[in-house]
């Protein structure tokens, strides 16, 4: 009995609101300022709004995308297998040649999803918690230069990717690469 009131109860309000006539819903739209809403996530800042693209070069915008990086670890590499996304961490970019190298092993299952599918996303978040996304094509390529600054940089890896343990560091760059870098004034894409 009680549910069935509340039922009528409840039905009766939402035909009360649904039912205000035409002209009094006109004439509130009318009245009514005009309201832009825009969602930003709190945490990361991200923005709703649609990115202003900088009309800059891709040495330049190589060079914004990169220095973004500096503050950010680690990054997140998407890659997708059989309709399946996969995201994992990866720790070094290197602005090396006028390209962003990334590094993973040879052996791993990222490595052969980007060979199969070379769309990827790196997402990465810096120290004020801006997120930066990164997409374009990974190119696979072995580069003795990338291989040699890597190892010197990061000396560990040289214990990890060796001949004795039969793991080989893998190299790839972003080609048409597209950047979505947080600003003060919000989001901008970049072309790298």
């Amino acid at each position: 009995m009680i549910r069935k009131t509340l039922f009528i109860l409840i039905s009766g309000l939402l035909l009360t609101a649904c039912n205000t006539p035409e002209k009094e819903k006109q004439e509130t739209t009318d009245n009514a300022p005009e309201t832009k809403i825009a969602t930003t996530d709190a945490i990361t800042g991200a923005s709703s709004e649609p990115a202003i693209i900088l009309n800059i070069s891709k040495e330049e915008g190589l060079t914004k995308v990169s220095e973004f990086l500096k503050d950010c670890h680690p990054y997140y590499l998407a890659t997708v297998e059989n309709n399946i996304p996969a995201v994992r961490p990866i720790g070094i970019a290197l602005n090396y040649d006028g390209k962003l190298w990334f590094h993973i092993g040879e052996q791993k299952a990222s490595f052969r999803q980007i060979k199969n599918n070379p769309h990827i996303e790196i997402a990465s978040l810096n120290s004020k918690g801006q997120c930066m996304r990164i997409f374009g094509k990974a190119v696979i390529m072995e580069n003795d230069s990338v291989d040699k600054i890597v190892f010197e940089k990061y000396p560990n890896l040289k214990e990890m990717y060796n001949t004795e343990h039969k793991q080989k560091l893998g190299h790839f760059y972003i080609s048409e690469g597209v950047a979505n870098l947080p600003t003060d004034s919000g989001t901008v894409k970049i072309k790298f």
